[in-house]
């Protein structure tokens, strides 16, 4: 036996319970962008390895062959773009 509960709501009300799901949806979006770091363009080495889901070995290893870097003043940074660039390029085909 199934029981059914429905609920009435005003127009106004209505309105306003789609606005409050869309703002939390919108910043739940936000907020998973950030963590997997699609909101920023350039990433220190911690921040690459978890961005692409790897170790630092593995990145050591893909830098050697060529995982393009910029290094100004004596800091390394990575550009998102660039990276994602080079590993489609280097990919095989996966």
């Amino acid at each position: 036996m199934s029981s059914e509960v429905k609920i009435l709501l005003e127009e106004k009300q209505l309105k306003k319970l789609q606005s409050v799901i869309y703002d939390s949806l919108i910043d739940e979006i936000k907020r998973a962008r950030q963590d997997v770091g699609l909101e920023k363009r350039y990433f220190n080495k911690r921040e690459l390895t978890q961005y692409l889901h790897i170790s630092n070995n593995t990145l050591d290893k893909w830098i050697i062959n060529g995982l393009p870097k910029v290094n100004i003043a004596g800091s390394v940074r990575y550009d998102r773009f660039a990276v994602d660039r080079w590993l489609s390029e280097n990919s095989n085909g996966y």
